[in-house]
């Protein structure tokens, strides 16, 4: 099929042919079909076989490939989002040293496999989501408003501290809690 000036995606079990024409993407299926079944001994599942054009998008292996894009399917996104909120729960009582360590290797390994989808903007979305789980996190553990403010004395913060309440998530993202546990501040971990 090479030959012929097709380009073919295989990992594991899974292929994608790409072909210039319809024709020619129906005779690379059947003949990729006769290959599979009769050299190789496997059973293709015609269901998941289908051939599309490139404008409409093939689901690969989590990413969604196009003619002009490729991305992280919204399902896998979600899925490793549940990861990600199941090791910060805010009620595990971890220090947060801990739950960064748990944390490193999933995310490494996250944007391992998907680092060649176009997802620079999902991985900016979440780094941001996940710092603000981290910020939740930490006004859990210190529990009083005054380990807070402590903190931003620490860091010469010279404003009024109003009460905000260690154990939501809406005051993770308050300019409070943000000047407390910058960017950098995770980064230094």
């Amino acid at each position: 099929m090479r030959k012929r000036g097709h380009r073919i995606v295989r990992y594991a079990d899974d292929i994608l042919i790409f072909c210039r024409s319809r024709k020619g993407a129906e005779n690379a299926q059947v003949q990729a079909t006769k290959v599979l079944e009769k050299q190789l001994k496997l059973t293709v599942n015609e269901t998941k076989s289908h051939i599309a054009h490139s404008g409409e998008g093939v689901k690969f292996l989590g990413i969604e490939i196009g003619s002009h894009y490729s991305r992280i399917q919204p399902k896998k996104m979600s899925t490793f989002k549940g990861k990600l909120k199941r090791v910060t729960r805010r009620n595990g009582g971890k220090p947060l040293l801990e739950v960064i360590k748990q944390l490193n290797p999933l995310l490494r390994g996250f944007s391992q496999y998907f680092r060649i989808a176009n997802a620079n903007r999902e991985f900016k979305k979440l780094a941001a989501w996940l710092r603000r789980r981290l910020r939740s996190v930490q006004l859990r553990l210190w529990k009083k408003p005054t380990r807070l403010h402590r903190r931003l004395r620490q860091l010469g913060y010279e404003g009024s501290f109003r009460y905000i309440c260690m154990d939501s998530w809406r005051n993770a993202a308050s300019p409070l809690a943000s000047y407390s546990m910058p960017n950098q501040w995770f980064n230094d971990l």
